[in-house]
């Protein structure tokens, strides 16, 4: 999938120009970067006809911010060797993004950057969606990133793309609205509620001010968005089996086996007990709210520290205490780690441009960047050891909860067939259907969608 360099020499404006012509029909889709002698990238032509990036990412307003500066840097560095360069974003909500990606690419759509979840990388890669990145990035390059990263971006150990940051969702509460109902939540992972001392919490936060029967302020939510995934829901099912058990494992060790492993009775009864949320204690809305929590119609909520960088920006006039707690648990506390990752489409045109924008935007400058934006967990351990936030709470926490009992998603190359099923049944379950059935069937269904990966880590 990798092709040799073809870019062409310094020499006469018009040989160069002629050499360009006949070239750009028949540019590979991954050339290597060329780098002088001493190992640094080498100077580019004088000019260069504009190229346009086409990246597909999750629309998210925070990460734009983010972007924006990214960009704007990335065309001053090396003397302006990338001014020529410009993306185009093309930014869909989260339940769209994997199937768009997906479809894209098998199109033959042109394309050159994507936004990758961390779990998909593996079934990305057995898809042929990504180049392979692995001889672009030094063993230097690569420590600097915490080992989940690498891990969830890499199939069959070679590296398809870099983090643009880490994650670990615990419980973030409204400490006016705690205050009023006179509750403490745990400030010490070590005493972190388990599901059941959570629910009190979120029934005596739940207030019907006007009498209506419907909450004027909710409860929980349990995750980010007004989707339902496998990163936050599927906390709850592997929470709910001893470290190592079927439960906890979430699928078999082929990757592929989720009978068993899925629909476990513990599972089975964590899903029973999401249900129980919506439509007996009614703690948290069938129909999820925008913005729940931010807007303040909630009292906690599951999520990552990137909720620190969307108050900040998106609610500057309707700030309030934040507290932060553990999550809660059944048997084992634990929180998904992954966010995600850079990838280079299979498709793309413009690889060196693309290749350079994806090292400069996961390097210590560029990844900083990101941060300043979201505040989310940084996946490059020079910046998690460095910044001063994560001594201190509430972001210390997340950084605790990452490093004691953070795992990755189960690792599949089917982990978007299983995540799509996956999402299906936990708003059904929200919605009121037979837990059993959907877990039971969903199961059955899912090994279905993964059995073509047979022998994919062979």
């Amino acid at each position: 999938m990798q092709h040799p360099s073809r870019r062409t020499q310094p020499g006469l404006l018009v040989l160069v120009l002629i050499l360009g012509l006949m070239l750009a029909a028949c540019q590979p889709a991954a050339p290597a970067a060329q780098t002088a002698d001493n190992g640094e990238a080498a100077s580019a032509p004088a000019s260069k006809e504009p190229v346009v990036l086409k990246f597909l990412k999750y629309s998210d307003p925070v990460e734009a911010i983010a972007f924006a500066q990214i960009e704007e840097n990335f065309r001053q560095i090396d003397g302006g060797k990338w001014s020529h360069v410009s993306i185009a974003y093309d930014a869909v909500d989260f339940e769209n993004l994997f199937p768009k990606i997906e479809t894209s690419v098998a199109a033959g759509v042109e394309l050159d950057l994507i936004q990758a979840d961390g779990p998909d990388m593996k079934h990305y890669a057995w898809n042929q969606v990504l180049l392979p990145l692995d001889e672009y990035f030094t063993a230097e390059e690569k420590a600097a990133f915490a080992p989940q990263s690498i891990e969830e971006g890499s199939y069959k150990g070679v590296f398809y793309g870099p983090p643009f940051m880490q994650s670990c969702s615990l419980m973030w509460y409204n400490q006016e609205m705690t205050d009023a109902a006179g509750i403490q939540p745990p400030r010490e992972l070590a005493d972190s509620w388990t599901m059941e001392e959570a629910l009190n919490a979120w029934q005596k936060t739940t207030v019907d001010n006007d009498g209506d029967g419907s909450p004027d302020v909710w409860g929980v939510r349990w995750g980010q968005g007004t989707w339902a995934s496998d990163y936050e829901q599927g906390i709850l099912r592997r929470s709910a089996g001893e470290k190592g058990s079927p439960s906890y494992q979430g699928v078999g060790p082929d990757g592929l086996t989720f009978q068993g492993y899925f629909d476990t009775p513990e599972a089975i009864e964590s899903m029973q007990f999401y249900q129980d949320m919506h439509q007996v204690w009614k703690v948290t809305p069938v129909e999820p709210i925008p913005n729940i929590f931010q807007s303040k119609k909630a009292a906690f909520v599951v999520y990552t520290d990137n909720l620190i960088g969307e108050l900040k920006n998106q609610y500057p006039d309707g700030n309030f205490q934040l507290g932060l707690t553990g999550i809660p648990y059944f048997k084992t506390q634990l929180c998904h780690t992954g966010s995600w990752h850079y990838g280079i489409s299979t498709n793309t045109k413009h690889f060196d441009e693309a290749l350079a924008f994806v090292k400069y935007a996961s390097s210590a400058e560029g990844s900083r960047i990101y941060y300043e934006a979201l505040h989310q967990l940084p996946a490059r351990l020079d910046m998690l050891n460095e910044l001063p936030e994560y001594d201190s709470y509430p972001q210390s926490l997340i950084k605790q909860g990452f490093e004691q009992f953070g795992i990755p998603r189960i690792q599949t190359p089917g982990y978007t067939e299983y995540q799509q099923v996956f999402a299906e049944i936990a708003q059904n379950v929200a919605a009121g259907a037979d837990v059993t059935q959907q877990m039971t069937d969903g199961a059955k269904q899912i090994e279905q969608l993964v059995a073509k990966y047979k022998g994919w880590n062979e």
